[in-house]
């Protein structure tokens, strides 16, 4: 969620070696116990720290690139494209994190997963409450019908109101 490409061991021997280096290195400097122990759990605490201020700067990049995605998306769809070229033209025309996610997604549609499924996935691995809702949208519309085109710049109108309130 944070796009570090970092597997889950390496993280965890970097908080270890973060937290233990660093109580070390105060320790010595300082010749305190308890001050090499508090630096320890402070140093352990920041690569989760870093972790956390990573992932919510990923998140609100794509929560401001979702509003063009969608229009791109609806303007594709009217000029004759279908929905996965219309993912694919957001894959192409707009900057990671976006693109890295819709490229993952269609990677997973070409690969035989259901374009549910792939939708499904995309959101949980972003966790953005914009995603949620465009996906719940996309849905019901391919169970549904209508105008899909429609429905996102109705989506991509909402999430800028909203974005305007805040």
């Amino acid at each position: 969620k944070a796009d570090i490409p970092l597997k889950g061991e390496e993280y965890l021997g970097l908080m270890l070696i973060s937290a233990l280096g660093g109580g070390l290195f105060f320790t010595l400097i300082s010749g305190n116990p308890v001050i090499g122990l508090i630096a320890l759990v402070f140093c352990g605490y920041l690569p989760y720290f870093g972790l956390r201020m990573a992932k919510a700067k990923r998140l609100s990049r794509f929560n401001d690139q979702i509003g063009d995605a969608l229009v791109i998306m609806a303007n594709s769809l009217r000029s004759g494209f279908s929905f996965l070229q219309a993912m694919d033209m957001v894959r192409k025309e707009i900057p990671d994190p976006i693109a890295k996610e819709f490229g993952v997604a269609l990677q997973e549609m070409n690969w035989g997963t259901p374009t549910e499924d792939a939708l499904y996935n995309m959101s949980s691995r972003v966790d953005s409450e914009d995603l949620d809702l465009v996906v719940t949208a996309v849905l019901i519309q391919r169970q549904v019908g209508g105008n899909l085109a429609e429905v996102l710049d109705n989506i991509a109108n909402t999430i800028r109101e909203r974005v305007r309130i805040k």
